[in-house]
C-alpha cells in the first residue's frame, strides 16, 4: 500500500507542495477549521505524511499538541518552514533523532 502525503499551513506553502505532489492540501484559515481538517487527516487510511507549518501549528497550540497525543501511529506528522522560512529556534526533527539515536547529529554543509 503506498500511502498519501497532506500538507497544512499558508497558502504559498500549501500551493508548493500541492504542485510537487502532495495528495490532500489544506489552506489554514481558522483555528477550528484546521483542527477540523487534521482530524479528518488523522483518521484517514490513506495518508501516511502530514506535513504542518510551525506556525501553524503553534497557532494551534494546546489543541493540537492533544491531539498528536491521541492519534494513531500513522500518519507521521513532521513540521516545516513556511514560505518565509519561519521555524522555531529548537529543530524538532534534531531532537527526534537525538532522543532516538541517543546522541546529537551534525550534518556538515558542502563546502563547509
Amino acid at each position: 500500500m503506498s500511502f498519501k502525503i497532506a500538507v497544512v499551513g499558508d497558502q504559498d506553502t500549501v500551493t508548493g507542495f500541492a504542485l510537487a505532489g502532495a495528495t490532500y492540501a489544506h489552506i489554514s484559515t481558522t483555528k477550528e477549521e484546521t483542527l477540523v481538517k487534521l482530524g479528518e487527516f488523522f483518521a484517514s487510511d490513506e495518508i501516511g505524511l502530514v506535513l504542518i507549518t510551525h506556525r501553524v501549528a503553534e497557532e494551534l497550540g494546546h489543541d493540537f499538541r492533544r491531539m498528536l497525543q491521541t492519534k494513531r501511529l500513522l500518519p507521521l506528522v513532521l513540521r516545516i518552514p513556511d514560505k518565509t522560512g519561519y521555524a522555531p529556534e529548537v529543530d524538532e526533527l534534531r531532537e527526534i533523532i537525538k532522543r532516538t539515536v541517543g546522541v546529537e547529529i551534525t550534518i556538515r554543509e558542502e563546502g563547509g
